[in-house]
């Protein structure tokens, strides 16, 4: 059988396991380029379910807890809405496998007066296509993987089970995972919901376009070179790259095992910070974690309320590729965000600590972590407070989306994995690519001494990133985590005020 067959065959498979209730007439929406409102006008969701799936999964425990809810009620909510989402971005990899026995057997046990499982408790989770789940494929993309069957669930899937998370489908990567866009010969092209024509990012362009259409509340999606953080910020998605050593991996496929320099990382896509920080610490805590060989058993710690303002580092290029005009808007937003509010922002310079260099220099790993490590040590002398910077705040990426098949420029993402910096995707509340203030810089002359600069420079056209949605990269040092998120907490609150 040819690969062609075998992949034809495998998708069809999936769009025939949507029940018929939830299917779309997709000619009415083949000319939309933006499809996020669809799954409002389509008809297909009844009012009470819509209101359900835009519910966080902090939210959605506490409705099951009070009895408001049942967990069957939720999972067919966003079991609907992935279904949906599925139709016009293809992000679900499987056949359809809903979790329902899950969520009557959460129910019951309420029912009978017993307490909630665990902190996850009936929250539906979709689970990237490199996780393995008890009797299920994962594939990788691999059109060869198509029948590799899971005989265990791995660890991060054991421990998000054991909180009480409900799985319900996969979702799509590209081959391999090695790739900032999510495109497959198995399961074809995942595309961004915001506009077709721009790329979902990658590897975790399923998980991201799913939990950006509402199909899932949160996804829990691996990164090693930039996987979890493009795809939550070409979507408008909070995200996080936790530090590698404190994720369990056991059971989680990559394509670059034995490689210890560059690290992979699990961490969550979602809509809001208290699931990415219940959800990060359940993953980083968990007991389960000691009997994990590829992790380091941290206590996840509580961080009190912080009685002084920040010193935050602002890198607005990496001396290689200048991001785009929005891009760079977004971060002079965000300084001008923390000054008024009294915190301090302070340039960071890492122009000798590029990624490219990084890269490069495998056998220098201790000595290029040492002198990133010096040039954050180093701003306590350039601050007014004194301090050393308490994060680092950059672009995600040179531009907010890029076209089908582009070659995108990993820099602003895989330093960190080098690195092991813990590093977050934060959206900017209210501000999106406007075309009357993104205009093109046409005084910018590219760089010519690497392949990315000039092609980057040339693609800008503000028409085509009109209302894309600006996020900004959080970077904290390594096992931090919850210094990150109490940064990323104090920014969004300054981002949502009035």
């Amino acid at each position: 059988m040819s690969w062609e067959t075998i992949s034809e065959e495998a998708q069809v498979a999936v769009l025939e396991s949507i029940p018929a209730r939830w299917r779309l007439d997709l000619d009415k929406y083949r000319s939309l380029r933006d499809v996020t409102s669809v799954p409002y006008t389509s008809g297909i969701m009844t009012s009470d379910q819509l209101k359900i799936t835009e519910l966080s999964a902090v939210k959605i425990v506490e409705r099951l807890e009070s009895r408001e809810l049942k967990a069957v009620q939720v999972l067919e909510a966003f079991a609907a809405r992935a279904a949906i989402a599925h139709q016009l971005a293809c992000q679900l990899p499987s056949k359809w496998w809903d979790g329902l026995q899950q969520a009557k057997e959460l129910d019951e046990s309420l029912d009978k007066g017993g307490s909630l499982k665990g902190p996850l408790h009936g929250v539906p989770v979709a689970l990237k296509d490199s996780h393995e789940v008890a009797g299920h494929a994962v594939t990788m993309g691999y059109v060869a993987r198509r029948n590799n069957i899971a005989k265990q669930d791995s660890t991060l899937v054991a421990t998000l089970r054991a909180a009480g998370a409900v799985f319900f489908c996969k979702t799509t990567m590209p081959q391999s995972g090695m790739a900032l866009e999510t495109v497959s010969n198995l399961w074809g092209r995942t595309l961004n919901p915001f506009n077709k024509d721009l790329g979902a990012g990658g590897s975790s362009g399923g998980d991201a376009t799913l939990v950006a259409l509402r199909g899932s509340p949160i996804a829990p999606s691996t990164d090693m070179g930039g996987s979890i953080r493009v795809p939550a910020a070409f979507n408008g998605l909070y995200g996080i790259r936790p530090t590698s050593d404190r994720i369990p991996k056991g059971g989680m496929h990559n394509t670059n095992t034995g490689n210890i320099t560059i690290k992979l990382s699990c961490g969550p896509v979602c809509r809001s910070l208290d699931d990415l920080e219940l959800f990060t610490s359940i993953i980083n805590a968990h007991p389960r974690n000691k009997y994990d060989v590829t992790s380091v058993p941290v206590p996840w710690r509580s961080l009190p309320s912080l009685d002084r303002k920040l010193v935050i580092g602002i890198m607005k290029w990496d001396g290689v590729v200048m991001p785009h005009p929005p891009v760079l808007r977004a971060l002079e937003h965000t300084k001008q965000t923390l000054e008024k509010d009294g915190h301090e922002g302070e340039v960071f310079n890492t122009r000798e600590h590029s990624a490219a260099e990084a890269l490069q220099l495998n056998l220098k790993t201790r000595a290029l972590k040492e002198q990133f490590a010096d040039a954050w040590n180093d701003t306590v002398g350039r601050t007014t407070s004194g301090r050393a910077i308490d994060a680092l705040i950059l672009p995600p990426a040179p531009a907010v989306g890029y076209p089908h098949d582009f070659n995108i420029y990993w820099g602003y993402t895989s330093l960190f994995n080098f690195l092991d910096y813990p590093s977050i995707i934060l959206p900017i509340a209210n501000f999106k690519v406007d075309p009357q203030l993104d205009r093109v810089d046409s005084e910018y002359r590219p760089l010519e001494t690497n392949p990315y600069d000039k092609p980057n420079h040339e693609l800008y056209d503000p028409n085509l990133f009109a209302n894309q949605p600006s996020t900004i990269q959080i970077v904290g040092r390594p096992f931090e985590d919850e210094e990150a998120i109490r940064v990323a907490s104090i920014l969004d609150t300054l981002f949502k005020a009035p």
